[in-house]
């Protein structure tokens, strides 16, 4: 460290070595109180113990570098422990190193643990695993030896990962080659993120003279629930527009940024508008460096990103080309498309014919693209996205690792319902969606067309023809509507879904088929759910409350009030005993809310689970908060409290939530 300081003083000064030593100071004393953030479980009080469920797949154990808060969340192993997560997995995370990161950012992290590798934590796993559980190991760190150790001895499946080019400056204190043999050796499935490391692992098998084995090759991808270039969002308040606006975020301190570039460029265009986001702790040299048209807006979690992007005219890569970026698959990349935003990067060999992405290594170029303003390929963008998902990451793993998952009880024996109202911008996508992951279920499509006036009945008709049942409605109505779609239903069992909804994952619907397995004289199984207030009247939702109302480590719980439609699933026979939907609800509001009342009336239960491979666009038909909606909503619920004052008013007593 004191060899550093006099570097420092050599280098910058006394005034700059201060600052510098100042914030090195700063951030270790910060990175002592990181512990906060590790947990083993996640609290759970004890009166709701009784109405969950536990997760019963495989652990999945994400085996990674760092935190899963660090870069805000948003690097591949968060991703993926996120991605299993919503796919019914029980997830572990362990990480090796603590982070280096100045800003402190909280965030809600959704898996079972979250631990520091460390004597306890291998006591922990110890205890924890399970023959047929899922290992995921990021980086050949002697730190992973254990954890590795562990995996192999309790008869688990190895997952390793190439994610970097550890043969560079970045493998310093992580590359160790007995521990890389030892993955390579021991792995259930090989995983390249860019094409060149694919080759890579395809050279250390024959170097190592390592029996041949499938090598994945999976490059980054993007969470669609999260960057939704469909969705609305409010500009951020710190983000700076200009003639232009240009937008980065991630590592700001790796040697593979090209600054040189970057600041040419802005030093040639005064009148755009550079924001950085990420910990800019470290490089007070750079920051001296840079013209007045970059600003540096500091870390920012994942989840507040789409809204700059949204505001913004480029979204920009500025890497150096070479043994370090010829191997990247920039994570970001696949965010910014989904967000619909054009791409400025320079020549990144894995990243080549991606749509709206446009290259070049000079501010020249850079220069020449920006002259020819083009356009956003929308069409272009969502056909890529759907093809890269981390849910398809997921997917491709479990596909691979657990071939037996690939039956489901549910197949040949599913009707799903969507309901369509002047709604073409996007329930095209949802049935393409459903078309796409049919292979597992084998479910027959039913849309049910309210009177639209949007042309939209004649395009499914063209559209679709065979591959969907299409009936009209003679009336607008979520009851009426849903309940003609059953009476053409052939199916045991059926689904609601919205049309604001599509499906993301093959296996989409796992977790329902464990509830059902485990209770299979349910009454009906949601995806959104809520609850009564004092009043007799829908208030809350799950979405207020931490983890949506359930755990990481729980599956379902039947602790709510009611569930909602748009991912309802309920056999055909309880739909029928209970009269479907009371019809008086139309057009909307309060028809679900009464449905689950229904069910539980005749002593059949209903289950809330989150864990469904779907993303939702919310209020594209209803256009809640809309005065007319508002005046439909409290009509219905007028009529739903005096209903159930008459039929069984202590329906309305369970599970209220105060307001």
């Amino acid at each position: 460290m004191f060899k550093k300081i006099i570097d420092h003083l050599n280098d910058y000064g006394f005034i700059k070595t201060i600052s510098w030593l100042y914030n090195c100071i700063i951030f270790k004393m910060k990175s002592f109180r990181l512990s906060e953030f590790d947990f083993k479980t996640v609290k759970i009080a004890q009166s709701r113990k009784k109405y969950l469920l536990s997760k019963t797949l495989p652990n999945v154990f994400i085996v990674a570098s760092v935190p899963y808060y660090d870069i805000g969340g948003g690097q591949r192993c968060s991703q993926l422990a996120k991605a299993f997560n919503k796919a019914g997995y029980n997830v572990i995370y362990l990480y090796a190193y603590k982070s280096q990161e100045f800003q402190e950012i909280k965030m809600q992290i959704p898996v079972s643990a979250h631990l520091f590798i460390n004597n306890s934590t291998l006591n922990f796993v110890k205890k924890t695993v399970q023959k047929n559980d899922l290992f995921i190991f990021e980086a050949p760190s002697k730190r992973f030896e254990k954890i590795l150790s562990i995996a192999l001895e309790s008869n688990t499946k190895i997952v390793y990962e190439n994610i970097d080019n550890w043969e560079t400056s970045l493998g310093n204190n992580v590359l160790d080659e007995k521990m890389l043999i030892k993955l390579l050796t021991s792995a259930t499935l090989l995983t390249g993120t860019a094409k060149t490391l694919v080759n890579q692992l395809e050279k250390y098998l024959k170097k190592y003279n390592i029996s041949k084995k499938e090598i994945l090759y999976s490059p980054n991808a993007v969470d669609e629930e999260l960057f939704c270039g469909a969705k609305n969002f409010n500009k951020p308040e710190d983000l700076i527009t200009d003639k232009k606006t240009f937008l980065y975020y991630g590592s700001l301190w790796g040697e593979w940024f090209d600054w040189d570039l970057l600041i040419d460029f802005a030093l040639d265009n005064p009148r755009y508008s550079f924001n950085l986001i990420g910990d800019y702790s470290g490089i007070n040299n750079i920051l001296e460096c840079c013209p007045h048209n970059i600003h540096f807006l500091g870390l920012k979690r994942q989840t507040d990103l789409p809204a700059y992007l949204k505001y913004t005219d480029y979204a920009m890569i500025p890497f150096k080309t070479g043994d370090i970026g010829d191997y990247v698959s920039p994570l970001k990349v696949f965010e910014y498309i989904s967000m619909y935003s054009k791409v400025l990067t320079t020549s990144l060999p894995d990243i080549k014919d991606y749509p709206n992405v446009y290259y070049g290594n000079t501010i020249e170029q850079w220069k020449e693209i920006i002259d020819k303003d083009y356009e956003v390929n929308y069409d272009s963008a969502n056909d890529f996205i759907q093809h890269n998902t981390w849910s398809n990451r997921v997917d491709n793993i479990i596909d691979r690792v657990y071939p037996e998952f690939g039956n489901s009880i549910l197949k040949d024996d599913l009707s799903i319902i969507i309901l369509n109202y002047n709604n073409k911008n996007i329930i095209f996508k949802s049935i393409d969606s459903l078309i796409k992951f049919n292979e597992l279920y084998n479910y027959e499509i039913i849309v049910v067309d309210n009177g639209s006036t949007d042309g939209s009945y004649k395009l499914l008709e063209k559209k679709y023809k065979n591959k969907i049942k299409l009936i009209k409605n003679n009336k607008n109505g979520c009851s009426s509507g849903r309940n003609l779609g059953v009476e053409i239903s052939t199916k045991n069992n059926i689904m609601f879904l919205d049309s604001d909804q599509w499906v993301v994952s093959k296996y989409w619907l796992q977790p329902y088929e464990t509830i059902i397995k485990k209770y299979p004289d349910y009454g009906l199984i949601g995806w959104a759910a809520g609850f009564f207030n004092k009043k007799g009247y829908a208030f809350h939702v799950v979405d207020s409350f931490e983890y949506r109302y359930l755990p990481p480590n729980m599956l379902c719980c039947n602790d709510i009030s009611y569930l909602g439609s748009g991912g309802m699933l309920m056999t055909k026979d309880t739909f029928i005993k209970i009269g479907g939907f009371d019809e008086k609800y139309d057009p909307t509001c309060y028809e679900d809310t009464d449905l689950s009342l229904k069910v539980r009336n005749i002593r059949k239960e209903i289950y809330y689970c989150q864990y469904l491979g779907l993303v939702h666009l919310p209020h594209q038909t209803t256009k809640s908060g809309s005065k007319t909606h508002t005046q439909i909503l409290n009509e219905k619920k007028i009529y739903f409290k005096d209903k159930w004052l008459k039929e069984n008013k202590k329906l309305l007593k369970m599970f209220v939530k105060k307001g």
